[in-house]
């Protein structure tokens, strides 16, 4: 697999999991928003916090590795 292959792959995959990360904070802050419980809130807080973490680390994935440059490597 070239450089160009990989680049493409890494983009395409972060891209997606950056998809499944937002769909889970958007599940997350709706739980949340219902949360009755202290405990729940406080637990969906810290879940929320890893999600956004993770979110980051996707999108600076994103910005490292553009399409464009993927493909002229």
């Amino acid at each position: 697999m070239s450089k160009t292959d990989y680049a493409v792959e890494i983009f395409n995959s972060s891209a997606l999991h950056l998809d499944i990360v937002d769909e889970f904070i958007t599940i997350t802050q709706s739980k949340l928003n219902g949360a009755a419980s202290e405990f729940s809130r406080d637990s969906l807080i810290d879940l929320l916090s890893g999600l956004t973490e993770q979110r980051e680390t996707y999108r600076a994935v994103l910005a490292t590795v553009q399409p464009a440059t993927a493909l002229a490597a």
